[in-house]
Parts: structure tokens; C-alpha cells; sequence
């Protein structure tokens, strides 16, 4: 008894060696009626053999030369990562309108992607620079003079390629949720005087100063 005991338990231990050996790196296995639930089609994030009629042998292929791919047209940005960049983005101004919407939208995402540095209100205390590890931006909060002056172009080239400490957000806002977030930056920094698109006045202190400053730089 003790003897079949031991040779069960060592055909065991050898079938699951075998088992787990059989199915390390890319071999997956045995699967059951694999047909029943893996396409047949080159789909582009499902292969699990050589496509023999692409280049590569893969399923998906690079999109043709000079083509923009459906809906990605507000992804253009001619400006690059450079200072000579930074600058000329200064004549940029926001394509949308200061509508409740879109600053509301703006609110959403800043509290996602940016309050953790930059606070609640702007003020350059949220967790992440309160912990001590990392340094607080050389300007005081987003009531400073530099915010409130700095041309919407630049804000959005700095969210888009990012700026000393702050890496590129391009990876997690769309070019119209960085254009949502800056209404909302400029929302925090001028507070009642920052007028929505439903106020009927005319151009406001934020126009003018921001007119003013993209015109001086």
C-alpha cells in the first residue's frame, strides 16, 4: 500500500512538472474547442498564428503614408517639443467656447489628472508636492501674476509635452480636454472675473490681459 502510495504521488508530481513545463512560455496549453471562441479573421488584437498575407506576418498593418485615421484630425499639432516651440504656441488661442459645459468638463479632469500637484484651487498644495518629495512650480498658486498672464497656448503645449517637472499628459486628455482643463485653470486663477460664454458682456479682464500678453511675447 505504502509503495502504490508512493508511485501515485511521485506520477503525480511528474505530470504536473510535465503540465507546467508544456505550458511556459508562449505555449498556452491545451485549450478545449479553441474554434468555438478565437476568430478566424485578422483581427487586429487577436493572432495566434502567422498572417501569411500581411507584411511581418502580423494581424495589423501601418496605416497608409500622409492618412489621418477617422476622428483623429484634432490630434494635428505642428508645434515641437522644443523652446523655439514653446514660444511660437503663444499666439495659439482656445478653439472652444467658455460654455458651462466645457468648463464643467474641465473641473472633472483637473480633479483627476491635476489637483494631485497643483491642489484643489490651484494653489500648488496637493499631495503630491505637500509629501515633500518633489518641488513646488517657482510660481506661488494659479492666482499668481505668471498663471493669470500666461498666454493659453503656452498652457496648452505644457500639457502637452510637459515642462520641468510636469511629464505630458497628451497620453490621458485628448487635445479638447487640455483645451477643457485651461478654462478651468483660467476659472481658478480669475475666479468671478473669468465670464462664461453665457454672460452677454463684452471681452473681459482675462481677454485683454491674455490678448495683451500673447501680443507682448
Amino acid at each position: 500500500m505504502k509503495k502504490l502510495l508512493s508511485y501515485t504521488i511521485g506520477l503525480g508530481a511528474i505530470a504536473i512538472l510535465w503540465s507546467s513545463c508544456y505550458s511556459s512560455g508562449d505555449n498556452t496549453g491545451i485549450e478545449y474547442a479553441p474554434d468555438m471562441y478565437v476568430s478566424k479573421g485578422y483581427e487586429p488584437f487577436t493572432q495566434l498564428g502567422p498572417a501569411n498575407l500581411n507584411p511581418n506576418g502580423t494581424n495589423m498593418r501601418l496605416p497608409v503614408n500622409g492618412t489621418i485615421a477617422r476622428g483623429q484630425m484634432e490630434f494635428l499639432y505642428n508645434y515641437p517639443n522644443t523652446a523655439d516651440g514653446y514660444e511660437s504656441s503663444a499666439s495659439n488661442a482656445n478653439p472652444l467656447t467658455a460654455s458651462v459645459k466645457n468648463i464643467g468638463e474641465g473641473e472633472r479632469l483637473f480633479n483627476i489628472y491635476c489637483w494631485n500637484c497643483h491642489g484643489k484651487k490651484g494653489g500648488n498644495d496637493g499631495p503630491v508636492i505637500a509629501g515633500g518629495k518633489f518641488p513646488p512650480p517657482p510660481w506661488a498658486n494659479y492666482q499668481s501674476e505668471y498663471i493669470q498672464t500666461l498666454p493659453v497656448g503656452k498652457m496648452f503645449h505644457t500639457i502637452t509635452f510637459g515642462k520641468g517637472l510636469m511629464g505630458s499628459h497628451s497620453s490621458v486628455l485628448t487635445p479638447t480636454e487640455r483645451w477643457q482643463v485651461i478654462f478651468y485653470i483660467q476659472k481658478l486663477s480669475w475666479g468671478d472675473k473669468f465670464k462664461t460664454a453665457e454672460n452677454s458682456e463684452a471681452a473681459t479682464t482675462v481677454d485683454t490681459v491674455m490678448t495683451h500678453t500673447a501680443t507682448k511675447n
